[in-house]
């Protein structure tokens, strides 16, 4: 066995092995006890939490901010958000009302529900919400509307509605200066109109008409924000409240064509992420022992070399998965991986263990013997392995990550765990079923197999060189993903409708808030915020008391006056019959003909025949088309002329006049006031995320909210991350010159690993694959195992006294075979379709592919390049 440093080791290992061999029974059956009954543990009590907030250590000032926001608005923490989206407003607005009493008439899963902007104060109210530019041309409108409206308020019927229509082609027809309005009106009809004849269905949108907004989209998106009854003995306490949700957008989708229902929000993000993890994870283990196995199967080429492994590793699996539970209590969404970094790293230790195993076996038919050498053989090096990965690991505990701080202690510690099963059941297995003495075969294969190496190992550590200051060029463009939602599935409903409204600066979730203690100060806030650039407004309770309220009611009176005989119209008028409707579209087909031609080229000209073929396709002599094409224009009408009504009744708004459910949005019970501040980028960039957070952050340094949440733990994370990196580099390194005393040994180790980093590093920038909160993890744990190669490999080269041979042991072929099983198991994460665990697959696959060719290429071309120069001086000084 190898002297690294002290002996104590060596003589507690054969007194272990030895009583192992001789207690094999025992150790097998304890080890299968104390595995069933942590199963069952594990089982009971596994949870696991989603929430990324929590990943982050509460005690930072940011968290204490945000967790003093939650507190004081909790509407906010513990909510969902419905995005409704219509093919018109008239649909959304009945989606709307039957989506709030479908939600209020379960009051024991929905707490409250909130629609901004929605409901019988923003009815009566909403013209003087309007810009006082705006409502003038609003006012315009509505006035060349008068007698269209006034004709139709007497006469709600198709008949109705195209002999007005009909004396509009005839003025139009007879004045060259007709208003650009009716064209637009023209082509709204026609549209409604071909959908009627293809067989769709499509309703005349009468809103739309007189809205003055830039993008009709918005006109036809209803936001709910709901409050769930939260059942707390549940797992997700939230989850029968997103159910009943989901089946009711479910249900109502169906009363309209284009009509859709999404949730999303904080909740429902969470839920579909732990689908999404979970669902990724269960395949990501499962294809990872398959792949194990069959490299074991492959590499080992023995039945029960590769069964007593795997039977070893689900152990120690099941060991350290209770071992979490009961240290931390849950998993989050970057610790549930620790069972796929598990079974990676686990096998590499009995591996190690059965190539000795079965090389000490071609030497002697005593398998007792030869399972004893193999432990003394590989247990040193193993000891070595199992604290520097374990290292790596533990470096993240004390940082602020407190998510990957989970996943460093749970791993670190299965560390530790692989390496007393790898020295307890495994070698109790193989003393249970032992292999058969082997003629040796493989020396000079292998032996050919490196030769290249050997013979140019300066060669290859110049090209080692040249690779790593290539890669150094390229370390400075190395980015880190900061925004969470980028790692979540791309293509679930939450996070498509969350990625849309982050599109809106008006609806942005991604709005900062401020949290002052009086109205007096919302002023100066307000004043010095809207005056930065990168905001786009600042909203607070009174932002809900309109500005230049005697000049809009004055405008509202005058329109109300030309209106009184709209809005004194007999709301039971009885609508002329269908079948005067024939005769009606069939003189409207005539003038629109004729229109068409008095002014020919013009637009005008144009959407007059579009109605026109669109009117023939209908057919008016079929009367029940005529009814549904008088339902599919008019159906909106009644409900379009309640609402001008009401909008014209208005009276002015104060700050008491504002609604309850309003108010306590913006003014918390002890009187302190809530401002939202709304960004003018697009936040999907990060840089605009940053620049808009800290700018912010400047004026109000108690600003908080989603942005400042995710450009902190940004920040954390990347601290974390070179925190970790360089503990776990410093640890590692003393751990060895603590244990190995050899420095050119060390150098050796190291000098691999740092390259493999760096190579690392560069592949990010280009396969595109940064760094994110759950990949981070890649550098810290690239030390571990390039180090455990590394020991692997230089203690068997000074147990060989050559690095020549060294190649020709089993030594490379088990650092080979366990960074196989490695990539087999890291490569099965990116199967997932959470992004962010597919992205640690993808970037740990190719870190360890590099750092296997650091180990077997680089590391031995380095000792071939140092005996080559050690014989050379030996022979110039003989």
């Amino acid at each position: 066995m190898i002297r690294f440093g002290t002996k104590i080791l060596a003589r507690w290992l054969a007194s272990w092995i030895g009583w192992v061999l001789r207690s094999a029974r025992l150790v097998v059956g304890v080890s299968i006890v104390i595995t069933v009954a942590l199963l069952y543990y594990t089982v009971q009590n596994i949870s696991i939490n989603t929430d990324t907030d929590k990943m982050i250590d509460p005690e930072l000032d940011f968290r204490r901010v945000y967790a003093e926001f939650n507190q004081t608005f909790p509407q906010f923490a513990d909510s969902f958000l419905i995005v409704i989206d219509a093919a018109s407003p008239e649909e959304a607005d009945l989606a709307g009302r039957e989506l709030l009493s479908g939600l209020e008439a379960r009051p024991e899963l929905f707490r409250h529900a909130y629609a901004p902007g929605f409901g019988p104060f923003f009815d009566q109210n909403g013209f003087l919400f309007l810009k006082l530019d705006e409502l003038v041309a609003l006012s315009d409108q509505l006035a060349g509307a008068q007698p269209i409206l006034a004709a139709l308020a007497e006469d709600p019927s198709l008949f109705g509605f195209f002999e007005v229509l009909s004396l509009a082609a005839e003025d139009a027809a007879e004045d060259q200066e007709t208003p650009a309005e009716l064209a637009e009106v023209l082509d709204r009809i026609a549209e409604v109109t071909l959908a009627l004849a293809r067989g769709e269905e499509k309703y005349l949108s009468w809103a739309e008409m007189f809205d003055q907004g830039d993008d009709p989209s918005k006109a036809r998106r209803r936001l709910v924000m709901v409050r769930p009854v939260p059942d707390f003995s549940r797992l997700q306490p939230a989850k029968p409240a997103l159910l009943a949700a989901r089946a009711l957008a479910r249900e109502i989708e169906q009363s309209a064509p284009g009509l859709r229902l999404r949730i999303t929000g904080k909740m429902a993000l969470g839920t579909d992420e732990l689908k999404s993890v979970s669902d990724g994870m269960y395949l990501s283990a499962s294809v990872s022992l398959v792949l194990v196995a069959l490299v074991l199967g492959f590499g080992i080429r023995s039945l029960r070399l590769v069964a007593a492994s795997l039977i070893t590793l689900l152990t120690g699996l099941v060991w350290t998965a209770a071992f979490a539970i009961f240290a931390i209590g849950y998993l989050n969404i970057i610790s549930i991986a620790f069972a796929v970094l598990f079974i990676g790293l686990g096998i590499d230790f009995a591996i190690h263990f059965s190539l000795r195993y079965r090389e000490e076996a071609q030497k002697t038919a005593d398998s007792q013997a030869a399972l004893n050498a193999a432990a003394l053989a590989v247990g040193g090096p193993l000891s070595l392995a199992a604290p520097t990965t374990a290292l790596a690991f533990f470096a993240f505990t004390p940082t602020g990550y407190a998510g990957l701080a989970q996943l460093g202690l749970i791993s670190g510690t299965g560390m530790f765990i692989s390496l007393f099963t790898s020295l307890s059941l495994l070698p109790a297995l193989l003393s249970l079923m032992p292999l058969k003495a082997q003629p040796a075969a493989a020396k000079k294969q292998i032996r050919r197999g490196a030769g290249w190496i050997v013979r140019h190992g300066r060669a290859v550590a110049l090209a080692g060189v040249v690779a790593g200051l290539a890669a150094l060029i390229l370390v400075p463009d190395v980015r880190f993903e900061i925004d969470p939602i980028r790692l979540k599935e791309a293509n679930t409903e939450s996070v498509e409708a969350y990625l849309e409204l982050l599109e809106d600066s008006k609806s942005s979730p991604y709005a900062i808030q401020l949290v002052v203690d009086s109205e007096s100060e919302i002023g100066a806030y307000k004043a010095r915020l809207e005056a930065l650039e990168v905001v786009d407004s600042v909203v607070s309770l009174h932002s809900f008391v309109p500005d230049d309220q005697d000049e809009k009611l004055e405008i509202l009176f005058d329109v109300a006056t030309f209106m009184t005989p709209l809005l004194l119209a007999d709301p039971a008028v009885t609508p002329s019959p269908i079948a005067a409707a024939g005769p009606a579209t069939t003189e409207l087909i005539a003038d629109l003909e004729r229109l068409s031609k008095s002014q020919p080229g013009t637009p005008l000209a144009a959407s007059a025949a579009r109605l026109g073929e669109a009117l023939l396709a209908v057919d008016a002599g079929h009367a029940v088309r005529l009814k549904a094409l008088e339902i599919s224009l008019l159906r909106f009408f009644p409900a379009t002329l309640d609402k001008l009504a009401s909008g014209l009744g208005a009276t002015g708004v104060a700050l008491d006049d504002l609604p309850v459910g309003l108010r306590d949005r913006y003014q918390a019970a002890d009187g302190r006031q809530r401002l939202a501040i709304f960004p003018t980028a697009d936040l999907a960039d990060e840089s605009a995320l940053k620049h808009f957070v800290e700018m912010v952050s400047r004026t109000a340094p108690r600003a908080t909210g989603r942005p400042v949440q995710i450009a902190r733990s940004g920040e954390i994370v990347v601290r974390s991350m070179i925190q970790a990196t360089t503990w776990a580099a410093i640890l590692i390194v003393g751990f060895l010159l603590l244990i190995l005393r050899r420095p050119s040994d060390i150098a050796f180790i190291t000098i691999p690993v740092l390259l493999a980093a760096l190579m690392t590093a560069a592949a990010t920038v280009l396969f595109s694959i940064p760094f994110n909160f759950a990949n981070v993890i890649v550098l810290p744990l690239l030390i571990g195992l390039g180090v455990d190669s590394g020991i692997h490999l230089v203690l068997r080269a000074r147990e060989e006294r050559s690095g020549r041979g060294l190649l020709a042991t089993s030594t490379p072929r088990a650092v080979l075979l366990s960074a196989l099983t490695t990539i087999g198991s890291f490569g099965s994460l990116a199967l997932s379709a959470h992004r962010g665990t597919a992205s640690m697959g993808e970037l740990l696959t190719i870190s360890v592919t590099l750092t296997l060719i650091s180990a077997l290429v680089i590391l031995p071309g380095l000792l071939a390049w140092r005996e080559g120069r050690a014989k050379a001086k030996e022979n110039t000084d003989f």
